[in-house]
C-alpha cells in the first residue's frame, strides 16, 4: 500500500504531472470534494447554503480557475446548497468558469421543488449550461480519470440513494466517492457487478458516517486504507455513527479522517504513494 504523513495544513497546494490532490472540504454538517490535477478540476457537492463562500474561498486558495464539472450527487441542501453561490459568481466573474454541471436521474415524483434547488437550477442557466444526467462515463482528468458511477435503482424512497458514486484513479491509487449512498444503493451497486473492478485506498464513507450507510458487504468490495468523513461538529444526527466507525475501523484502523476534527483533509497522489494533510 502506501505511506501516510499527517502534518499541519500548509499552504496552497497544487497538483503536479501525474498527480492529484483531493480536498475533502470541511463545510460543517454537509459533504464537498475538491479534485485537483495537472490540467483539471472536478467539484463534488458543496455543502449548505451557508458554505459557498467558503467553498468559493477554498477554490480560490487552491488556485482553481476552472471547474471542468460540478457535480451534485444528489439535490439535498447539505450537498447543493453551496452551488448557487459558486454558479453566481462564476457568472459575474472571469476568474472562475465552469463548464459542466451533473446530477443524477431523478423520476419525476423525486425532483426537488425546494428554493435552494430552483436557485441552483437558476445558477446552472446564468453560466449558460445545462444539466448534464448522469450516466457511465470516464472524465479525463488529464493526470488521473473520474469514472461515474450512477445509482442503477429507479424507486428508492430516500434522495440518498440516488447519490452518483465516483471513482478516481491516479496510476496505482484510487478514491471513491459515495454521496449519502445507504444500504439499499450500496446493494444494488454490489448486485448490479459497477463495483467488481473497484480497489479505492480512500473511501469518502457515505452518508456522514451513518449506520445505514458503509455496510460490511459494501466495506469489503471497496476494500478501503483510508476513510474520511464529512460532518458537523456536535451534530443533531449524532454522525458519525458508531457502528458504521466500528466496521470502517476493520479496514482502516486509525486512518479515519473527520472534517468535525480535523477540518479540511487533504491527500495526494503520486501515482504511488499517498500523503494525507489535516488543517488541524
Amino acid at each position: 500500500m502506501t505511506d501516510t504523513i499527517d502534518q499541519a495544513f500548509g499552504g496552497e497546494e497544487t497538483a503536479g504531472e501525474g498527480s492529484c490532490s483531493v480536498y475533502f472540504l470541511d463545510v460543517g454538517q454537509g459533504d464537498s470534494s475538491l479534485i485537483v490535477t495537472d490540467t483539471a478540476a472536478v467539484l463534488i457537492d458543496a455543502g449548505e447554503q451557508s458554505a459557498g463562500d467558503d467553498v468559493l474561498a477554498d477554490l480560490q486558495q487552491y488556485g482553481v480557475t476552472t471547474l471542468d464539472w460540478i457535480i451534485g450527487t444528489h439535490p439535498h441542501s447539505d450537498h447543493i446548497g453551496g452551488f448557487p453561490k459558486i454558479l453566481e459568481y462564476a457568472a459575474a466573474y472571469d476568474d472562475l468558469t465552469v463548464a459542466n454541471v451533473m446530477t443524477p436521474a431523478l423520476p419525476d415524483s423525486q425532483i426537488p421543488t425546494t428554493r435552494i434547488y430552483e436557485s441552483f437550477l437558476d445558477g446552472v442557466e446564468a453560466n449558460g449550461l445545462e444539466l448534464t444526467e448522469a450516466v457511465s462515463m470516464t472524465i479525463d482528468l488529464g493526470s488521473a480519470s473520474l469514472e461515474i458511477i450512477p445509482s442503477p435503482g429507479d424507486d428508492y424512497s430516500s434522495l440518498n440513494d440516488y447519490s452518483i458514486c465516483a471513482y478516481l484513479t491516479c496510476g496505482e491509487t484510487g478514491f471513491f466517492f459515495t454521496g449519502d449512498a445507504s444500504k439499499p444503493e450500496e446493494t444494488d451497486l454490489l448486485e448490479s457487478g459497477a463495483l467488481d473492478h473497484v480497489q479505492a485506498d480512500v473511501l469518502k464513507v457515505g452518508h456522514h458516517g451513518s449506520r445505514e450507510s458503509s455496510t460490511d458487504d459494501f466495506l469489503y468490495a471497496i476494500n478501503p486504507s483510508y476513510g474520511v468523513i464529512s460532518c458537523g461538529y456536535d451534530n443533531s444526527y449524532g454522525h458519525p455513527h458508531s457502528e458504521a466507525i466500528a466496521r470502517l475501523t476493520k479496514f482502516c484502523g486509525e486512518q479515519i479522517w473527520r472534517t468535525d476534527e480535523n477540518g479540511t483533509v487533504c491527500i495526494q497522489s503520486d501515482g504511488q504513494q499517498l500523503t494525507v494533510t489535516t488543517e488541524k
